[in-house]
């Protein structure tokens, strides 16, 4: 099975149907007859745009098989402010299953006590050092609205700021309440930033549920890529909101200002992907390859920030 998430390109300012990879799946007993090829070739008789931000590397061999285009690294920010070492050794004791042949290691790692203790420490440490001399941007002069449905005003918004993006997946109020306020399984937070009445952008946080580790998840942080004050004062207000009840933080970011933005508010690159898009117009993929270092990806697109349990 393949499972395909509808969502709407925006590319130089043109609006192009595309589809989420969100999900790939063969029984094992199975594996190793191409069927990951032949249920992706079905699907791109229906869908002529297919991306795939998050993947396994057979999954990952499926898009370039098909003749991707690899676009430029994406990243995933930590910030590790109050990590624990109860923490340390679930995270560790779940990577078993995957790193089977570490599992001894990790089992007397974790088995040693002073292991996650020491490596919870380091992290705080690291992440204590990362943000000296990045001072945290002031909400003076912002106000914040928590809202449980975003707003009709947010959509000429995103007109107005959307050619600041040259390749990026829409962020339309009927997407984002679609996507933030429709969901049944995870509590999103939404809060809009304004200036002097003017709105300047918006933050969706969501925190981890029981059978996740205590993360504080920043979603999705919006605001005019020429508007940096803004842009840094959404990363204070993700801390101050998410802080409180989490021993650590996530985030992701693919260009270079939103990278920055996270960085000044003391968050750590942890891991590097590199989407991919298939498409079947030859004159559109070259297009896609010349922006393929300028789309701007953050938790808020494909599946990522779904629930990880542990």
């Amino acid at each position: 099975m393949i499972g395909v998430q509808d969502g709407m390109l925006q590319l130089d300012g043109e609006r192009i149907p595309a589809g989420w990879i969100v999900d790939v799946m063969v029984d094992p007993d199975f594996r190793g007859l191409g069927l990951s090829h032949r249920i992706h070739d079905a699907i791109r008789k229906e869908r002529d745009v297919l991306v795939t931000l998050t993947m396994a590397p057979a999954t990952r061999r499926v898009a370039e098989r098909a003749g991707c285009v690899t676009l430029g690294p994406t990243y995933q920010f930590v910030l590790p402010h109050q990590l624990g070492a109860r923490t340390v050794r679930r995270y560790l004791t779940t990577k078993t299953e995957t790193w089977p042949r570490l599992a001894p290691a990790i089992r007397v790692f974790n088995a040693s006590r002073i292991g996650p203790v020491t490596v919870a420490a380091v992290a705080r440490a690291l992440a204590l050092v990362a943000g000296i001399g990045r001072p945290r941007a002031a909400l003076d002069g912002y106000s914040v609205e928590e809202v449980m449905r975003f707003p009709q005003e947010l959509q000429p918004f995103w007109d107005r700021i959307s050619d600041g993006f040259p390749a990026a997946f829409e962020r339309s109020v009927d997407f984002l309440n679609w996507r933030f306020c429709d969901c049944p399984e995870l509590g999103y937070r939404r809060f809009l930033l304004r200036r002097d009445g003017a709105l300047k952008g918006y933050l969706v946080t969501r925190l981890g549920v029981a059978a996740e580790l205590p993360v504080g998840v920043v979603v999705d942080l919006l605001a005019s890529p020429e508007d940096r004050l803004s842009l840094d004062a959404l990363a204070t207000l993700a801390r101050k909101i998410l802080m409180p009840n989490t021993e650590y933080l996530e985030a992701a970011a693919s260009t270079a200002l939103w990278r920055d933005v996270l960085r000044r508010a003391g968050f750590c690159a942890t891991r590097t992907m590199r989407p991919t898009v298939v498409c079947n117009d030859p004159l559109l993929s070259e297009r896609i390859l010349a922006r393929a270092a300028h789309w701007h990806f953050t938790k808020a697109d494909h599946d990522w920030d779904q629930i990880h349990p542990v």
